[in-house]
């Protein structure tokens, strides 16, 4: 080929690999642009949705849907559940709109099913009055009850409470069904204390071994008084001169 006609091709060329360069820069933003037109027409996600998306390689984004602009999505993080209970941590999380589109996304509903679970060691208490209890602190704190199971787990009794709950209302819903739970069950009591620890007996306290009783120190026990009494060797203790 002669060099006039390959002089004649450069023109063409220099468009064609400029072209190529300029997707190359802006594949991201066309692909953003095009995820948007995507969603905007297929409404899965909008504003007040929550989801969760998992994305090879990246942490988990898990949040409220605030507002779906033209590249990016604005996403209030919540709690995954594991980390943080489902509440807004108050961090904003932009996200490009490509991977709402090219990754998994969980959209949440207006409820979810969630669960709790409690371990009972030995002596166990009354089976009815465990399934009762576990029943009436799902209950008690407004949310949909969907059973409660029991079963043995080597030496210990597992109570298993699956509950429905308003997403919007989700946030560390587990601690307050589990703590009715263990009241209502006599697991402890009011205070969070255990009704054995309670009755343990308190005894009076001495300063020196076989000396004269003071008066009881609230919240010493017996057995904790037994480690703190130590008797003193005669040949060390102090003499009046």
């Amino acid at each position: 080929m002669a060099t006039a006609d390959i002089m004649a091709y450069v023109p063409l060329l220099s468009i064609v690999f400029s072209s190529m360069g300029i997707g190359i820069v802006f594949k991201d933003y066309i692909a953003a642009l095009v995820s948007t037109v995507v969603i905007k027409k297929t409404r899965d996600i909008k504003p007040g949705n929550r989801i969760k998306i998992s994305a090879a390689g990246l942490p988990v984004t898990k949040g409220d849907v605030m507002h779906i602009g033209l590249l990016r999505t604005t996403v209030m993080e919540v709690g995954d559940g594991e980390r943080l209970p489902s509440v807004r941590t108050g961090r904003l999380i932009k996200v490009p709109n490509h991977m709402l589109i090219s990754n998994p996304v969980m959209i949440y509903g207006d409820t979810i099913i969630d669960e709790v679970v409690s371990y009972i060691p030995r002596p166990y208490p009354d089976s009815q009055l465990l399934v009762e209890s576990m029943k009436e602190a799902i209950t008690g704190n407004g949310h949909g009850l969907i059973e409660v199971g029991l079963y043995q787990k080597e030496d210990r009794l597992v109570i298993h409470g699956v509950f429905e709950v308003k997403t919007s209302e989700m946030a560390d819903e587990r601690s307050k069904i589990l703590k009715d739970f263990l009241v209502k069950s006599r697991q402890i009591d009011a205070r969070g204390a255990s009704p054995a620890a309670a009755a343990e007996p308190v005894i009076t306290e001495s300063a020196v071994v076989g000396g004269p009783a003071t008066a009881p120190r609230p919240g010493v026990t017996a057995a904790a008084q037994k480690e703190k009494v130590v008797a003193i060797p005669l040949q060390n203790a102090e003499t009046d001169d």
